[in-house]
């Protein structure tokens, strides 16, 4: 978690049977469209994992070493890989069920979340050195300064960077989907006003926790199917 290993490590061990969960239901529905949403609770549980190691090693409770690369590779999740992700599922999820205007403003926002990834990760791939990690008022800062945010400003690109994650699942078909988005946008807001300093760890470790609904979600597209069943 964003306020210390401990709950780091125990959120990413609640989320991976909820994962296996979510990943077996989505199996038993349409997995063209419902396992990239089905597998994401277990992509969070691995990034918390990844956080755990960035507390333990600025706790000195893991190697020195260790520190860079797990923050690198969290980073990975929280700047270049969420973004594109979250529009890619929801893309998956509009196949043949949303209409044409709506999956082209889906595809524009998974490839806006391309560029934005490639313009926050790839330079702290060339250059490691731009992640200074401290702990902050009980929060890991990563202390990251790469040219977009210098350039556009943090408020903004953060907007840009919501704005990409929860857009997309909005304009899904499920309603429950469009709950999901919404909850993510207050989550969004509440690392804003309360965590700035932290934002990053901060909104992934809510985004984490969020993705428990996954399973929710994925019950009412189960429900059309058991009533089929039962009433033929």
């Amino acid at each position: 978690m964003c306020f210390s290993a401990t709950a780091s490590f125990a959120t990413g061990v609640v989320l991976l049977p909820l994962g296996v969960r979510g990943v077996a239901l989505a199996l038993r529905r349409e997995p063209a469209r419902w396992l990239p949403l089905a597998v994401t609770p277990l992509l969070f549980a691995g990034q918390q994992v990844l956080e755990g190691i960035v507390w333990l090693a600025l706790d000195h409770a893991a190697p020195e070493p260790l520190l860079r690369p797990a923050a690198l590779a969290y980073l990975a999740f929280a700047f270049a890989f969420w973004p594109v992700w979250m529009p890619w599922c929801s893309l998956r999820l509009a196949a043949g069920q949303a209409s044409v205007g709506v999956q082209r403003l889906m595809c524009l926002c998974w490839g806006m979340g391309a560029l934005l990834a490639a313009q926050l990760w790839l330079p702290l791939l060339r250059n490691p050195g731009l992640i200074q990690p401290i702990v902050r008022h009980g929060s890991i800062d990563y202390q990251v300064e790469v040219p977009a945010s210098v350039l556009l400003g943090h408020q903004p690109l953060t907007l840009l960077y919501a704005l990409i994650v929860c857009l997309p699942l909005l304009l899904t078909p499920s309603w429950r989907l469009r709950w999901l988005s919404l909850a993510l946008a207050l989550a969004f807001a509440i690392a804003q006003l309360a965590y700035l300093h932290a934002f990053s760890s901060v909104w992934c470790y809510f985004s984490a926790v969020l993705s428990i609904l996954v399973l929710w979600v994925l019950a009412e597209d189960r429900l059309p199917a058991e009533i089929g069943r039962c009433h033929p």
